[in-house]
C-alpha cells in the first residue's frame, strides 16, 4: 500500500487546452492508497498544450472468506480498487519572455523569463511496487503526446485480482534530455528493505536532437485464495455444518455420498436390474462383467 495515504472513495475528471506565449508552470498529482500519478511542466515560450486526467477510487477496502485445511473458515483482505487515465499532447518551443508588472518600478524594468523546458510524467503502483518515469530537460523544443494508463483491482472469493502499469511515449526533443525508465521490484524488498535486486529495471537517457516511441505495459496477477479442503470433509457437527458462502453450490458434488443417494444411482446402472429390497451376488455367468 502507499504509506501514509487513506483510500478515499471518489471520482475525479479534468480536461486542459492551453495555447499562448510566456511562462507556464503545471503540476498535477493523485495520490490514492495504490496508485499515483504525477504530471509536471515548466518553460517559457509559445505554448500548446492539452490534455486528459480521470481518476476513481472505485472501493476502500474490502475482504472475503475462504476455506483453509483445517477446515475453518478464513478472512483475506482484497485491499483497495482504484484507476488512473492520463493522456496528453504538447507541442512548445523555448524562447525568453519579458513581462512587465503593474505601474512601479517593474513596469518600468520588466522581468524576462528564459527558461528551457522541463515536462515529466511519473506513474506508480504500490500494489505491486512497480513505477514508470519519463523526463524531459532543458529542452529548446518539445512535440508529441504520452499516454498512461493504471489499474489496481484486488482478488475476490472468485476471481484474481490484477494490477496493470502502461505508458505510451512519442516524443520529439530538441536540444534537450530525455529520460525513461521502468522498475518492478522483487516481492523480498518489500520485507527486506536494504536489498536491491528488481525484477525489471529498464534506463534510457537521450541527450540533444531526438525523436523516441516507447511502449511499456505491465501487467501483475494477485491470486485469491483457494479453498483447501479433502474432497470428502469431516467435521465435528457433520456434513451439513461445513462453513461455506454458498453451500448448495460448493458441496454439491459431494451430497449424494452422505445422504445415500448416490447408492440408488449406482444400483440403477446395473446389469441385470437389481432388486434393492433383499440382497444379491453376481451369479456364475455376469460374475466377470460389470
Amino acid at each position: 500500500m502507499n504509506p501514509g495515504r487513506e483510500a478515499i472513495k471518489y471520482k475525479h475528471e479534468m480536461t486542459d487546452d492551453v495555447t499562448g506565449q510566456g511562462f507556464a508552470v503545471e503540476y498535477k498529482s493523485i495520490n490514492t492508497n495504490n496508485l499515483s500519478l504525477l504530471e509536471y511542466y515548466h518553460g517559457s515560450g509559445s505554448v500548446d498544450m492539452a490534455d486528459i486526467l480521470n481518476s476513481q477510487q472505485k472501493t476502500t477496502s474490502g475482504s472475503y472468506y475462504y476455506l483453509d485445511y483445517d477446515g475453518l473458515m478464513k478472512k483475506a483482505s482484497k485491499g483497495a480498487n482504484s484507476v488512473v487515465s492520463y493522456t496528453r499532447q504538447y507541442d512548445n518551443v523555448q524562447s525568453p519572455t519579458t513581462f512587465a508588472y503593474g505601474t512601479g518600478w517593474y513596469a518600468a524594468n520588466p522581468i524576462e523569463y528564459n527558461s528551457l523546458i522541463k515536462d515529466k510524467t511519473e506513474a506508480r503502483s504500490y500494489q505491486e511496487s512497480a513505477s514508470m518515469h519519463r523526463q524531459v530537460e532543458y529542452a529548446h523544443a518539445l512535440k508529441g503526446d504520452i499516454a498512461v494508463d493504471i489499474n489496481c483491482t484486488g482478488p475476490t472469493d472468485k476471481t484474481d485480482g490484477v494490477g496493470i502499469l502502461s505508458m505510451k511515449i512519442d516524443d520529439d526533443v530538441f536540444q534537450g534530455t530525455l529520460h525513461i525508465g521502468e522498475l518492478l521490484l522483487s516481492p523480498n524488498e518489500k520485507t527486506q528493505p536494504k536489498t536491491f535486486d528488481p525484477i525489471i529495471e529498464v534506463q534510457n537517457d537521450y541527450i540533444g536532437n531526438f525523436q523516441v516511441q516507447k511502449t511499456m505495459k505491465l501487467e501483475v496477477t494477485k491470486s485469491r485464495k483457494e479453498s483447501q479442503v479433502d474432497w470428502l470433509p469431516c467435521c465435528m457437527g457433520g456434513f451439513f455444518d461445513l462453513p461455506s458462502y454458498n453451500f448448495n453450490v460448493q458441496y454439491a458434488s459431494w451430497k449424494g455420498i452422505f445422504d445415500c443417494s448416490c447408492r440408488e444411482e449406482s444400483i440403477s446402472t446395473m446389469k441385470p436390474a437389481w432388486d434393492t429390497t433383499k440382497a444379491q451376488f453376481p451369479t456364475q455367468e455376469y460374475q466377470f462383467k460389470p
